[in-house]
C-alpha cells in the first residue's frame, strides 16, 4: 500500500563485507523512507541469499509471505520482506 516504502537494491563489494557499510546504507535508506512519511519498509530478496536474508532480518525484517519470481532474474525465487519505521 501507499503506506509502505521499497528498498529496491543496494550492494556491497565483498572486500567490505563486515565493516559497517551495510549498515550504513541500510539506516540511511530507513531514515529517508521515514522523512518521506512511510511508516513501513520493504526490500525483496532471493530465498538463496542466506546471508543479505540474515543481514535484513538483523534489520528488523520479516518475511511477509508474499514470494515472486521474474524471468529478469532467470526466474529465482525472492521473498519480499517487512519492517514498521519509527
Amino acid at each position: 500500500g501507499p503506506e509502505a516504502g521499497e528498498i529496491r537494491t543496494f550492494f556491497v563489494a565483498a572486500g567490505r563485507w563486515r565493516r559497517g557499510v551495510g549498515r550504513a546504507l541500510m539506516e540511511a535508506a530507513l531514515a529517508g523512507l521515514a522523512a518521506r512519511g512511510y511508516s513501513e519498509a520493504t526490500v525483496w530478496s532471493f530465498a538463496a541469499n542466506e546471508r543479505a536474508n540474515a543481514f535484513y532480518e538483523a534489520h528488523g525484517f520479516a518475511r511477509d509471505g508474499t514470494e515472486r519470481t521474474e524471468e529478469t532474474w532467470a526466474g529465482i525465487a525472492e521473498f519480499r520482506y517487512r519492517r514498521a519505521l519509527p
